[in-house]
């Protein structure tokens, strides 16, 4: 990122009026000037855009802020803890906590996704070069797509397609005439996102137009993944499996031969990487920046987020764990978590780069839908030990003895652990896909599926009279 998201997300304040700053869906603008007005051409929409991914960074003048993206599904999975006290995410018992900041965020981000769609749908053909306009609009419809997803999996019954409680799906600039809006169903709240995917699939660029901090088609195929396997309808599997096999044999990206040079040498260099988030200039000297708050070792007050037992434990006889689960920290029964921090532990602009999608992350859905699809077991055994062989395991007994559909799954949903701990929240995800009673003996802190999902914040139910029901479970 450098100084590229913020220098254009300072001019994109301008051209959408602010909207990033929004905190939660009721907070409105300070004026309901149509953004349109002043996207004016392909420069200024190219500008309006970075607004958006800068957005997305959740950054802001001197830094990005993924910790929430990397700690929270980790920290609900079990393998990742506060060093400084406790949050309720490590028991997930979420009716302690108001999520309003990951509600705010990611409405923020639809909505000034919707902001640039608006202005760019208002110009002429002929205002943009080739296919830029089609693809400006791709981009934004994937980060709307990737916000609505999150805000559903977060908010919503994702793991029921004929429940009612789903999201607001908002597709206009938000305006003091449009604002409030009842929540969609479930079914409704996924043929949304679905839809921006599959235009952003058709229109978006089919190799990166910048680096990979852009989304592009693959990025959207890779998305759609996550999306229909949390769905997880019959036709959904078989999508995936198709989406999977097109971006592994299509894509411009490689699975990085060792997996630790990702995040030790190569970061956004790497051609697994298929959409990262770059640190802001200088971002490794401030002392709340992404490392610190991931490393309770550096040489200055402790910092928080560490390794669990459960984590150091998964890796038992893997050789990640020497390079992921540090030292026990003095007093706890924790870790250090040294996923991104260089063998001195001093940090850089490499161990602040976050990481959103990851070719590694495909391979195991594309095995996870192989066999929710009722396709072969050996393919997708295939599959996930190519992922394993990258990590440096050479022992694939527990692979190959996997013979049925739910130990198969349950060895894919511990890759999916080991891989992608500290990234995304996918792993949360992958454990939730799994029978409710394979979760509760994998994770015995779950006893209802009330804890597959947070609360809505009280200010929206408040200040949205529109929006219905709070989730079950959780007060009003």
């Amino acid at each position: 990122m450098n100084n590229i998201y913020k220098v254009y997300a300072l001019l994109a304040a301008a051209l959408l009026l602010n909207t990033s700053c929004n905190k939660q869906l009721d907070a409105l603008p300070e004026n309901a000037k149509v953004e349109g007005n002043t996207i004016v051409d392909q420069p200024s929409a190219n500008i309006a855009l970075n607004g958006a991914y800068y957005v997305f960074a959740n950054a802001d003048n001197t830094q990005i802020k993924w910790s929430a993206n990397k700690v929270f599904g980790s920290m609900a999975a079990g393998y990742i803890a506060y060093g400084a006290g406790s949050y309720s995410e490590e028991v997930d018992n979420f009716a302690l906590t108001t999520y309003t900041d990951q509600w705010g965020r990611y409405y923020s981000l639809i909505n000034t996704a919707n902001g640039v769609i608006a202005g760019v749908n208002n110009l002429a053909d002929n205002k943009f070069v080739g296919s830029r306009k089609s693809q400006i609009i791709a981009e934004a419809r994937f980060l709307r797509a990737y916000a609505s997803f999150k805000l559903l999996s977060l908010f919503g019954q994702w793991f029921d397609i004929n429940s009612k409680y789903g999201i607001v799906t908002v597709d206009q600039f938000n305006t003091l005439t449009n604002i409030n809006k009842p929540r969609s169903s479930v079914k409704d709240s996924y043929a949304f996102i679905v839809s921006d995917l599959d235009y952003a699939i058709a229109n978006g660029a089919a190799t990166a137009v910048n680096t990979n901090i852009y989304a592009n088609k693959w990025t959207a195929m890779a998305l759609k993944m996550r999306v229909l396997l949390s769905r997880g309808q019959t036709d959904d599997y078989q999508q995936s499996v198709n989406l999977g096999n097109a971006i592994i044999t299509g894509s411009p990206y490689k699975l990085e031969n060792k997996l630790q040079d990702i995040f030790y040498t190569r970061g956004l260099q790497s051609q697994e990487v298929m959409l990262g988030v770059q640190p802001q200039a200088n971002q490794e000297l401030l002392i709340n920046n992404e490392n610190t708050s991931l490393n309770f070792g550096l040489a200055r007050p402790p910092r928080p987020f560490q390794a669990t037992a459960a984590l150091k434990n998964l890796y038992a006889g893997d050789p990640r764990q020497s390079w992921v689960v540090g030292n026990a920290v003095t007093g706890n029964k924790t870790f250090f978590f040294i996923k991104y921090v260089q063998p001195a532990q001093v940090p850089t602009q490499l161990s602040e780069v976050a990481y959103a999608f990851r070719l590694t992350e495909v391979y195991l859905m594309l095995a996870e839908a192989t066999v929710r699809s009722g396709g072969d077991a050996n393919t997708a055994k295939s599959l996930l030990k190519t992922v394993l062989s990258k990590a440096g395991v050479t022992d694939f007994g527990a692979v190959d003895a996997a013979v049925t559909t739910d130990a198969l799954l349950i060895q894919l949903y511990y890759e999916y652990a080991r891989n992608l701990v500290g990234e995304d929240g996918s792993e949360w995800l992958a454990l939730l896909r799994l029978p409710f009673n394979t979760v509760k003996t994998i994770r015995p802190t779950i006893t209802s599926q009330i804890q597959y999902i947070l609360p809505i914040p009280h200010s929206e139910i408040v200040n949205n009279p529109n929006f219905g029901d709070q989730n079950p479970g959780y007060q009003r």
